[in-house]
């Protein structure tokens, strides 16, 4: 019988991820957070007066006991619950985040839509960012993981990921994971 030896070296493996720890990832902590939102996490909206209601949802939920969910109350076009990291240490690097989205009542629209969002800070400034702008979620869906990549630029200093609700309707997240990808 004849055999061949090949070198390991001519078949790269797949790209290997370092997990990344986040703080309260499926929203199960107890503990408070600041400003009343969840252990680990920010809520935000645009400007103006109170649009968006930022809860935590037993009703709702991918896996554990409970979700966040944001849902449209009022006339600014964007609320957002994110994480913000010490981008200083993946700077340069890819990172990966993937969540679970579910949604009720998104419409369809140029400016709509419910998707994951990492942003790569300098200081105060965007250096990079992914937005799901082009693959946002809409309509009514169920429980469904979504991922999306980043390349980090080398000045990166903050690592901001979550998940945003553009426009009408309301979106529940669950279960984000963060990892870095190596190049």
């Amino acid at each position: 019988m004849l055999r061949f030896v090949v070198p390991l070296a001519l078949f790269p493996l797949a790209a290997l991820a370092a997990p990344v720890a986040l703080v309260n990832p499926g929203f199960e902590s107890k503990n408070p957070g600041e400003g009343g939102n969840p252990e680990g996490w920010v809520a935000i909206q645009h400007a103006g007066a109170e649009s968006y209601d930022f809860a935590l949802d037993s009703g709702q939920k991918h896996s554990g006991t409970q979700s966040m969910r944001i849902k449209k109350i009022g006339p600014e076009p964007y609320g957002t619950i994110s994480q913000i990291l010490d981008g200083t240490r993946y700077a340069g690097k890819t990172v990966r985040l993937s969540g679970w989205i579910r949604t009720d009542a998104v419409p369809e629209g140029r400016n709509t839509g419910a998707g994951l969002v990492l942003l790569a800070m300098r200081g105060s400034s965007f250096v990079a960012h992914e937005l799901m702008k082009k693959t946002r979620v809409r309509g009514t869906t169920e429980w469904k993981r979504y991922t999306i990549e980043l390349k980090l630029p080398p000045a990166t200093t903050r690592l901001e990921l979550g998940a945003t609700l553009e426009g009408a309707g309301t979106v529940w997240v669950d279960d984000f994971e963060l990892e870095v990808v190596d190049p």
